[in-house]
């Protein structure tokens, strides 16, 4: 019996010594993100340490088989590579290579949410917020990066690369239509490092947490909107609350206005029962009235959408529309 339980014990001490092992003698480590993050924006920046005497060259790949290269050399020991994803669940697999055999393998679940559709809002269960931008974490960035923040109030870059964020977070504005304060690299203005009531979570996670709601912090140059809105009857229920980046990113997009998604997509990730594609009210011909699909005539160059009837922030009119009178909202179209 005593041989039994001493053959178990050295056993043991064999295979803790095996696993020591195997962790001193890995090739890299991903330090950032944390793997069952949640995302708010579509790219994820990744932080890996890798060992050149072991690793020659880095490949990430997402699941949507996108694949992002890093070459391993002697003169640095840390790496960094914004990476792209798609709403809901991201696995993305970094593998480390040496004579073109990989060595290792390590995977990172994240979940990109999405501001307006119910399906992608929420994550399943397991996942959680990651806060990068503390003191604690900063540290594995500051060999090779100033992580101070180098930016004047209201005065924007002359040469945007100069700016302290823009390595890391370039891909933020590499979208079409690009926010005046994130194209501009003042980066601050938004991300105060204050919390609202609505992310009490957030108090000192991270250096440059944004208030939620963040409205407030969009009238300090949205003015004129805080001004007309307030004269109006009726409110959109994310202008009321004051959540503009529920419909808005503040860095850039592909849609105008910087709308997360073209504006009919948009609404219907809320307003699904309008997702048919044609309205409820009928024309004179007794036919159901288009959506999208179809050109704007009140905007030239734009396809029709919910915005081409409805004020999506405010209005005097029920349901938000654009005109208070019947033929007033039809002949925004209909000129003859």
């Amino acid at each position: 019996m005593r041989s039994c339980i001493c053959i178990k014990y050295i056993l043991s001490l064999l295979l803790c010594s095996l696993l020591l092992f195997a962790q001193d003698d890995v090739g890299f480590r991903v330090l950032s993100p944390q793997t069952m993050g949640i995302s708010d924006e579509g790219i994820a920046s990744f932080v890996i340490e890798a060992d050149s005497k072991k690793i020659d060259f880095l490949l990430i790949t997402t699941d949507a088989n996108k694949r992002y290269s890093i070459e391993v050399n002697g003169e640095r020991t840390h790496y960094c590579k914004s990476v792209n994803l798609y709403m809901g669940v991201n696995s993305i697999k970094v593998a480390g290579y040496k004579n073109d055999v990989i060595i290792q393998e390590q995977t990172r679940e994240l979940f990109f949410r999405s501001k307006v559709d119910k399906h992608l809002k929420y994550p399943p269960a397991g996942y959680s917020k990651k806060y990068f931008h503390n003191q604690e974490s900063e540290k594995l960035c500051a060999k090779c990066h100033d992580m101070s923040v180098n930016e004047v109030s209201g005065v924007a870059f002359e040469d945007i690369t100069k700016s302290n964020c823009y390595e890391c977070h370039k891909s933020i504005n590499q979208e079409k239509h690009s926010h005046a304060p994130s194209v501009n690299w003042l980066c601050t203005s938004c991300h105060n490092g204050e919390v609202g009531v609505l992310n009490q979570e957030d108090k000192d996670k991270t250096k440059y947490s944004v208030p939620d709601p963040i409205e407030e912090v969009c009238f300090l140059c949205h003015k004129k909107h805080k001004d007309e809105w307030g004269k109006k009857r009726f409110s959109h229920e994310p202008a009321e609350s004051g959540r503009c980046s529920r419909c808005h990113n503040s860095h850039s997009s592909p849609s105008e206005f910087y709308l997360r998604e073209p504006s009919w997509d948009l609404c219907t990730g809320c307003h699904k029962d309008k997702i048919d594609g044609v309205h409820v009210v009928k024309t004179f011909a007794r036919e159901a009235h288009p959506t999208h699909n179809v050109k704007d005539p009140s905007r030239e160059g734009k396809e029709l959408s919910c915005i081409s009837c409805h004020n999506p922030h405010v209005s005097n009119a029920p349901s938000l529309l654009q005109s208070e009178t019947s033929m007033g909202l039809c002949s925004r179209c209909h000129k003859k």
